[in-house]
């Protein structure tokens, strides 16, 4: 689920999964402050994500756990840090009967790889559920909505502590006079600030 990615000095967790796009495209849309264009992709993803809420409610399998196994699904739940600097919104955060949280992301795409940008993204919410939950987050999931698969992901210290560096470095490209150099011609053609990064 998208966050704003431009709200003030908070670094969301939409912002870290646009880094590790492309670090070009958040100096764009933080720092120049470029409308970015909503592709029809996004918008589906979403309708379908609302679609995917209402259909795991009736399955026997809840994000690949046991509904036996689920106490409940809280779902958009809105997490902040101040400690951080980072907010962002879960799609969802299973917790299980033995007390465990398990962060859930889900995902529209034709392709259902693991990408980097999907990691850091679950690694991300992880650490602040973290904080806010005071206890510590050592497996999410990835769900890839429509193949209706859902990947289990080990969460590692280094994974979190990756994140909060990933946070040191957004707010001091934001801090900065001129944006990185572009990753790869091939991620500019499915970028929505393409027709301003020149």
């Amino acid at each position: 689920m998208r966050d704003s990615a431009s709200d003030g000095d908070a670094i969301t967790v939409w912002d870290i999964v646009q880094y590790h796009y492309c670090p070009r495209k958040v100096y764009f849309l933080r720092v120049m402050e470029v409308p970015a264009s909503v592709r029809r992709k996004m918008e589906y993803g979403e309708e379908v994500h609302e679609r995917e809420k209402r259909r795991m409610e009736e399955r026997k399998d809840c994000y690949g756990f046991n509904r036996d196994d689920v106490e409940e699904v809280i779902q958009d739940l809105q997490v902040e840090s101040e400690a951080l600097g980072l907010r962002g919104k879960l799609d969802a955060v299973i917790r299980l009967k033995t007390g465990e949280l398990v962060p859930v992301e889900t995902k529209y795409t034709d392709v259902p790889i693991l990408q980097r940008h999907y990691l850091k993204q679950l690694y991300a919410y992880a650490l602040l559920l973290e904080e806010q939950a005071d206890k510590p987050m050592k497996r999410g999931v990835i769900y890839f909505s429509q193949q209706r698969e859902p990947r289990l992901v080990e969460i590692t210290h280094g994974d979190k502590e990756a994140v909060k560096r990933d946070i040191e470095a957004i707010v001091k490209m934001v801090a900065g006079e001129s944006p990185p150099r572009p990753v790869s011609p091939e991620k500019c053609r499915y970028c929505e600030v393409q027709r301003y990064c020149v």
